[in-house]
């Protein structure tokens, strides 16, 4: 009985090592174009062992999506020095187009699933809300008027179309210009619904005084 406890780490521990593997390879390549005879020998196993833990290759790569996800909430969490709202949202911007920088193939799958892969689909919309409950929360809102959520969701959907656009065009501006654009959006987005929740006007202008 012992021994059985010793093991059942040792295997969580295989599983993530060879989710780090093919995480590396999905951000480098397309899906069709990895193939599990890659994996298994960039992770240094036998075919086996990853359809032990995995049964075939989707559910390998569903399981890369998963911590790709959790991967993407953490991007949420305000850093130390970000002690204004202008930094907390500049800096969720800067994380979100680097990760997404150097996951460019996991990434764009994500954003490109369209109702395509249902599973896929649910992961990315989690990784979604977490951004629009991040602006809600610097507005200061728990339970917004319509409009506000529909900008909140709106913003998070024009993130993912400028960096799905700057990706596929081989990221053709600078980080910091992709992260002033999208900030500068943000802040136009929201003023055009102040109107509707009087409680955010102050939050609003303290961000476009420093677009």
């Amino acid at each position: 009985m012992g021994s059985s406890k010793r093991a059942t780490p040792a295997r969580g521990q295989r599983r993530a090592a060879l989710v780090a593997v093919a995480a590396e390879m999905f951000a480098r390549k397309p899906y069709g174009e990895i193939y599990i005879s890659e994996i298994a020998e960039a992770a240094g196993v036998a075919h086996g062992l990853l359809f032990y833990h995995f049964k075939d290759k989707r559910g390998l790569y569903l399981a890369v999506l998963e911590q790709v996800r959790d991967e993407i909430l953490e991007l949420h969490k305000p850093r130390e020095d970000e002690d204004t709202r202008e930094r907390r949202l500049r800096g969720l911007f800067r994380r979100h187009i680097r990760y997404r920088r150097s996951h460019v193939h996991t990434m764009l799958a994500l954003m490109r699933a369209g109702g395509q892969d249902p599973e896929a689909d649910e992961l990315f919309k989690r990784a979604r809300q977490a951004g629009a409950e991040f602006l809600l929360d610097l507005l200061g809102l728990t339970e917004p008027p319509p409009s506000v959520r529909i900008a909140t969701q709106g913003i998070m959907g024009m993130l993912d179309e400028a960096t799905i656009d700057w990706l596929t065009h081989d990221c053709d501006v600078p980080e910091d210009e992709l992260e002033q654009l999208v900030y500068r959006a943000t802040v136009a987005i929201l003023s055009s619904v102040r109107s509707a929740h009087p409680g955010i006007c102050q939050v609003v202008d303290e961000l476009d005084s420093m677009a």
